[in-house]
């Protein structure tokens, strides 16, 4: 059950009713945010300074990713909904990392990162278990599980949200739109009855804090992209400066090996007419 009560968030658990306050899971869902971000940019370090351009690059764009959708889901409206979306993300990019980037880019190297959602997953684990009642933590990882069973393909998670499987077409699909609109709806009155204002004000110190960090990622990336297209532009295709330079420096080479052998030939014939006298 869900009280009116101002800020408040109650739930009853059989014939308990536990109370959690949306301004406390709010700041709950700030601080592990914040350290997920931490745990995650340290992790990606040693694979950010990886010799194969390809992984460090990768490395890179994910670690943007973790950070910048964490933070996006944290400073979210309604508490409990980001609660919602913090544990799809985390799943979710936990479970593709398992299953697709470590086996096929990260190797053990992943290690690290791998240790830090499992980590996160379990924190978040602990926190739902203070929010959500079981049926809510049950049908919502049977919502997340059935989506994953059903996209093997899809290996970039990071962006998917608890909504956006409602939105999601096909039969297939129909079962876990329902459970997922029932989820969002059974917040709708907390939502209305939270303290709008001092929820805007958390949100707004939270992201004054943390956007810096994920603005230096962004500017990292980009150097990266930027110098990245300006090697390929100077080295990829028969046009390109450094592939044109290497084949005049190599037609002056042989060029030059042509004159200088001439010289030569014409300097052996000068000393042989001049030790025989003729010249």
């Amino acid at each position: 059950m869900i009280s009116r009560a101002v800020g408040v968030i109650s739930i009853r658990r059989g014939s308990v009713d536990a109370t959690l306050p949306a301004l406390e899971l709010q700041d709950a869902l700030q601080r592990f945010t914040t350290q997920f971000a931490d745990r995650v940019t340290q992790a990606m370090e040693p694979l950010e300074r990886s010799s194969e351009a390809g992984l460090r690059d990768e490395a890179l764009r994910k670690n943007l990713l973790y950070v910048s959708s964490a933070l996006e889901i944290a400073s979210g409206l309604d508490p409990q909904v980001n609660l919602f979306d913090m544990i799809v993300f985390v799943h979710l990019s936990r479970a593709l990392l398992e299953k697709h980037w470590i086996p096929v880019l990260y190797r053990e190297s992943g290690a690290d990162l791998a240790e830090v959602f499992a980590r996160s997953e379990q924190e978040l684990e602990t926190l739902a278990e203070q929010a959500l009642t079981r049926a809510q933590q049950t049908q919502l990882m049977n919502v997340v599980d059935t989506w994953l069973a059903e996209n093997p393909q899809q290996i970039r998670v990071e962006g998917i949200r608890l909504a956006d499987f409602a939105r999601m077409a096909g039969n297939a699909a129909a079962e876990r739109a329902v459970q997922t609109k029932g989820l969002l709806s059974s917040v709708s009155m907390a939502s209305r009855a939270a303290n709008q204002a001092l929820l805007l004000t958390e949100r707004g110190l939270f992201l004054a804090h943390r956007l810096p960090s994920v603005w230096r990622l962004q500017a990292r990336l980009a150097a990266r992209d930027i110098a990245t297209d300006l090697v390929a532009q100077l080295s990829e295709g028969p046009d390109a400066p450094v592939p044109r330079m290497a084949r005049r420096a190599r037609t002056f080479a042989r060029h030059g090996a042509i004159y200088l052998a001439v010289l030569v030939a014409l300097a052996v014939l000068v000393w042989l007419l001049r030790s025989h006298g003729w010249v």
